[in-house]
């Protein structure tokens, strides 16, 4: 394709280009009577207006005439030379004048060293006059002829009429038919494709992303670019609208999140800050640990944030391992009964099978169920007996977490595992995210694990988790 385009754009860009030529070649020979002996540097500063102006830096002092200060300045400024002449062509002052230049000018003489450029040692000359008391002073500037040149040209009028109306209208003319037949045929080979690729250039752009085209003709790779652009910005919105809805989420629940422990912060970082309010050194530990306290609650509730979403929407790739599971689960019952905090609860582990492999990513699959036993001890009085069961049976596995504590409302175990259900209330005792029951179950779902809840207020909480080998469909 590229180079059929540039097969199609170059053949009448180099029929134009030869007419042209010629007719260009032959109108300049025609017309010029004499070429210039080397180019002249074409310069855009109007120095015929600069030396007409030039006068007013032109002083008398007991009707002499001399350049002020400023005009030195200035002819330093332009590397150009003065000479100023009397009515009868006499040099009366000059200044940086080359030592060719005559100290008497005759009238001819001056038109001369005028019209021809390096006449006076490479200089190009400019003339005007000052008037003082009646009486005119003719002054020279002389610049360079590498910063301005003057070259004159001449030709022939009649000439140009006559070529004008013999040979240049009737190329014109010529050209002019050769273009546009050359233009209408290539333009009618190509624009009738580029109006249809525009049209649908023009439906992308205005979301019309289901629209598929035919991929054919010269411009065969612009369809088929055309078609895979279409895809990709369908699925392009897609993404978008997943992540603005993402977003929106996100926004809204962490506003709800942080606002009470940002309170307690504000709070007690104004009763710090207060000079006026004394406070033994004792309360100023306290609300210190307070600040800090609150501090590593936002971080882990941000942390925990981040990895739900992750989890929800398939961001966070498992490497899954054979792993025993009777091992890992022993593991978070062990560190959590190390915990001070919950060295004397009653856990009890039970297990038909010492070696229970099971493919899974050994963190988070530790995660999921440390947050899921943790959550039967904390939210149990302490003397809340919890049993914790793996067992292995053809090829399922099931751990199995009973506790005897108060229980949960049927109505409210189907929020069980929705984020936020506990909330963020600082005034409970035990704190939490909100979002640790709804990353295990997440967790567990991304393993191919089914979670299930059976509850009564008053006798406890039963939390069975199953997993099938993959092999299995389904339970």
């Amino acid at each position: 394709m590229k180079w059929k385009m540039t097969s199609l754009f170059l053949v009448p860009l180099i029929l134009m280009t030869v007419a042209f030529t010629f007719i260009n070649l032959a109108a300049v020979i025609y017309f010029s009577s004499a070429e210039p002996e080397k180019n002249a540097f074409i310069s855009f500063f109007p120095y015929e207006e600069y030396t007409r102006k030039f006068g007013r830096f032109i002083v008398f002092v007991d009707d002499k005439p001399q350049v002020s200060p400023e005009g030195k300045k200035e002819l330093s400024k332009k590397r150009a030379w003065i000479q100023i002449l009397n009515a009868n062509g006499t040099e009366v002052y000059n200044l940086n004048k080359p030592e060719a230049a005559p100290k008497h000018y005759t009238p001819g003489e001056l038109v001369h060293y005028y019209r021809y450029t390096a006449s006076i040692q490479d200089s190009t000359l400019f003339v005007s006059w000052v008037t003082h008391e009646d009486t005119k002073w003719t002054y020279i500037l002389g610049f360079h002829y590498h910063t301005i040149s003057r070259y004159v040209m001449s030709f022939s009028p009649f000439k140009m009429i006559n070529f004008w109306k013999e040979v240049i209208l009737a190329v014109f003319v010529l050209t002019f038919l050769m273009v546009i037949t050359i233009g209408y045929f290539f333009g009618r080979k190509l624009t009738r494709p580029l109006v249809e690729i525009i049209g649908s250039i023009q439906a992308l752009a205005q979301g019309h992303y289901s629209i598929k085209y035919n991929i054919r003709g010269l411009y065969k790779d612009v369809y088929k670019s055309l078609n895979q652009l279409a895809d990709a910005l369908k699925a392009s919105e897609v993404q978008r609208m997943r992540l603005e809805k993402m977003r929106d989420e996100w926004v809204t629940n962490l506003s709800h999140d942080l606002k009470t422990p940002l309170a307690s912060i504000k709070g007690f970082g104004e009763v710090l800050a207060d000079s006026d309010y004394e406070i033994s050194p004792d309360e100023r530990r306290k609300y210190a640990d307070i600040i800090v306290g609150k501090t590593s609650y936002m971080e882990k509730l941000l942390e925990d944030l981040r990895l739900t979403y992750q989890l929800k929407n398939n961001l966070l790739p498992l490497q899954k391992k054979e792993e025993n599971v009777v091992e890992l689960v022993r593991e978070i019952i062990i560190d959590l009964l190390n915990d001070p905090q919950y060295g004397d609860r009653a856990i009890e582990f039970v297990t038909n099978k010492e070696h229970v492999p099971l493919l899974l990513d050994r963190a988070y699959f530790t995660r999921a169920f440390t947050n899921l036993i943790y959550n039967a001890v904390i939210h149990n009085l302490p003397d809340t007996r919890v049993c914790v069961t793996v067992t292995e049976e053809a090829e399922m596995v099931t751990v199995l977490i009973r506790d005897s504590g108060k229980g949960i409302a049927e109505e409210e175990i189907d929020k069980l595992f929705t984020r936020y259900y506990r909330g963020t209330s600082t005034n409970e005792r035990h704190q939490g995210s909100g979002l640790g029951m709804a990353i295990a179950k997440q967790i567990i779902d991304a393993h191919g694990g089914k979670i299930c809840v059976t509850s009564k207020l008053g006798e406890g909480t039963a939390i069975r988790v199953v997993f099938l080998r993959q092999k299995d469909k389904k339970l």
